[in-house]
């Protein structure tokens, strides 16, 4: 059709007579498709409650939902109400639990949209932290999908305005003041548009996506994308892409899917448990679109998963390399269609902003390779300035401005901050640095202080707040960094703590960092180490990339063997006690979650398990006792005593 719809819902009420469809995935043998006219329904359905409980157009409501096919019907929900959505990750961390709170008092008459489970863990949460009050208002404001049965009576619809909010996206940040980038249905459509006619979708293209929905690149890449080109659909949940990474790959090969996507982290893991003479069966060669984006780039990981792919079918110019952010709804620039991998050797030194950017033909101890993201997408501008303001010229480091219908008014009731950041000609400041090289977008680093972990953008001020929490770590003692692992391709969480008594008084320093940092934001901790000193400018600010550069120069490989070395003598120790299955998970877990002391009796989400890396110990434990333990029975028997005990159990029957 060659009028692009003005508002998301006008593009739903398109699909009216399709046969295309969504295609929720939930296991090998587990699929329910869902039409788009039948999506229209349900989501009238429940709009219905909605407005019974009293939502009306122009209030929030909090999406804080796990089932990804909830989530969808509720976003449609709010869009055919004029409801602005709120998508919050349901989580498994009191970081998540309290950003839900943060994100209820912040808003102006916020609903929630959630299941039985969910809502009991947030009043544990609230019970716990003394949030009774804002509690009873959530629990008042909130719809239970679970007790919803009835879809028959439909919600009325309300006539949306391209300018309306579709929905606000609020930063991953755990603590303090979280930022909502607020999204129009013109902010979308536009963007959109850019996407489609950049990347040639047609009918004949089909879409796969694991990511989370509550992340730009789920649900306005792999979610709307395909529903405005009126092309299937297939979602498969986030946690069950991290157990079965290769289901992922055998599902997009028997459904045919020509796009699919991934952040960095993700093919990292994909190939970590990929094994060639397993996959006769899998065929890559209908796959025309890769998206790697949501994080910086290894140019040596896309060609690594080229090449193991390869044999499979996969094209040599399929991994498409871009950039984009919540700011511009989602993508700022593609590359052009065909491209094979393209990227630039240059010296890290010279990576300074307002200063020409060296480059050398081949890689060097001096160089770093960056990946080259593209050009600017239809209905978007972009450009690099120096420290004063001025467009500059090719290979000069500057920060990005994007600008475009796309491009986002503003942050939710976030005066000050907007003013900061956009200009009085619409410009927006991105925060990253970059230049241009060959025409085409690269990414140096970043100009405030953010640090990208699996995709999600974390404050590196705020992580810091949740560290000064633990007993002994004061205020400003404490910094925390994103360094690039370039074995494994990722960014990895470092923090550095003031510390100057003897080394094995830190043991208990990096156990209580990691658990606080677990527990309050879900992730995971690379290495805690201890410093002499915090490093500043004369204007007191602390400049965090000396203490990064320190870390990725080896500056800091003595102390970790000296940490390692300590570990390994403490873990023998308690080794030798326990049962025989202990001994086998106590293994399980040292080997998983490296550089920590754990005991039998620790809680395994106490010792800093990411989502990642507790797949990774039940990945390991099945191995071993196969089909005898689920995800879920880590929350039932959370210690190591206690996990050993029901396999124990599990064994004797």
């Amino acid at each position: 059709m060659s009028v692009f719809p003005q508002t998301l819902v006008e593009a739903l009420d398109r699909n009216q007579d399709s046969s295309k469809s969504i295609t929720y995935i939930s296991g090998q043998d587990q699929e329910r498709e869902v039409s788009y006219p039948v999506l229209k329904q349900r989501a009238l359905g429940l709009l219905h409650h909605f407005q019974q409980k009293g939502a009306a157009e122009g209030d929030e409501l909090i999406i804080h939902l796990a089932d990804n096919e909830q989530f969808i019907d509720t976003f449609w929900a709010c869009q055919y109400g004029g409801i602005v959505a709120v998508p919050l990750a349901i989580g498994t961390s009191d970081g998540h639990r309290q950003k839900v709170f943060n994100v209820f008092e912040k808003l102006a008459t916020p609903y929630m949209a959630t299941s039985r489970k969910a809502l009991q863990r947030l009043k544990v949460y609230a019970e716990e932290h003394g949030k009774e009050e804002i509690y009873q208002a959530i629990e008042k404001n909130s719809i239970r999908l679970d007790r919803i049965e009835d879809f028959a009576q439909l919600g009325e619809s309300v006539d949306i305005k391209p300018e309306q909010t579709s929905f606000i996206q609020f930063s991953s940040g755990s603590t303090g003041d979280p930022k909502g980038v607020v999204l129009t249905h013109k902010n979308l459509v536009t963007n959109l548009n850019g996407i489609i006619e950049c990347s040639a979708f047609d009918e004949k293209d089909s879409f796969f996506g694991w990511m989370p929905l509550t992340h730009d690149m789920g649900i306005i890449g792999f979610h709307l994308t395909p529903l405005l080109v009126n092309i299937d659909q297939y979602i498969m949940p986030t946690e069950l892409f991290v157990r079965r990474p290769n289901l992922w790959l055998e599902k997009v090969s028997e459904k045919k899917t020509t796009v699919i996507a991934s952040p960095n982290f993700g093919y990292k893991h994909v190939l970590k448990r990929f094994k060639p003479e397993n996959q006769q069966g899998l065929d890559l060669s209908a796959v025309r679109l890769i998206f790697n984006g949501a994080e910086p780039i290894s140019a040596d990981l896309c060609r690594e998963f080229n090449a193991v792919m390869k044999p499979f079918g996969l094209s040599d110019t399929a991994m498409f390399t871009v950039y984009g952010l919540a700011e511009a709804c989602l993508v700022v620039s593609f590359p052009k269609l065909q491209q094979p991998l393209s990227s630039v050797h240059m010296i890290r030194s010279s990576l300074s902003e307002d200063a020409p950017a060296q480059t050398v033909e081949h890689a060097n101890e001096q160089s770093i390779e960056l990946v080259r993201l593209g050009y600017a997408i239809t209905g978007t501008e972009l450009k690099i300035v120096n420290s004063q303001g001025h467009v500059v010229a090719e290979n000069i480091v500057g920060r990005v401005l994007i600008k475009g219908d796309n491009v986002t008014a503003g942050y939710y009731y976030e005066a000050e901050l907007n003013e900061k950041i956009i200009d009085a000609e619409a410009w927006l400041d991105t925060g990253d640095q970059g230049l241009i090289n060959e025409g085409q977008l690269v990414l140096t680093g970043r100009t405030k202080d953010l640090i990208i972990v699996n995709g999600q953008n974390y404050y590196a001020p705020d992580l810091e707040s949740v560290c000064e929490q633990v007993d002994g770590i004061e205020l400003g003692k404490v910094v925390v960094c994103g360094v690039r692992d370039t074995e494994e391709a990722v960014d990895e969480l470092i923090v550095f703590v003031l510390h100057r008594g003897q080394l094995e008084a830190f043991q208990d320093v990096i156990i209580d960092v990691r658990r606080q940092l677990s527990e309050q934001s879900g992730l995971d901790v690379a290495h805690v180490l201890p410093i002499k000193n915090v490093p500043k400018t004369t204007s007191g600010k602390v400049q965090r990339f000396k203490l990064a550069e320190q870390f990725s120069d080896g500056g800091f490989d003595e102390k970790m063997a000296e940490l390692q070395a300590l570990n390994t003598q403490q873990s023998e120790a308690s080794s030798a006690a326990g049962s025989p299955i202990e001994r086998v998970l106590l293994g399980i877990c040292h080997e998983v979650v490296a550089d920590q002391k754990i005991t039998p009796s620790d809680n395994i989400f106490d010792i800093g398990t990411s989502s990642l890396k507790l797949a990774q110990i039940h990945e390991r434990i099945d191995e071993l006792y196969p089909d005898l333990v689920e995800l879920g029975d880590f929350f039932d028997y959370p210690t190591i005593e206690e996990l050993a005990s029901f396999i124990a159990g599990k064994v004797s029957e």
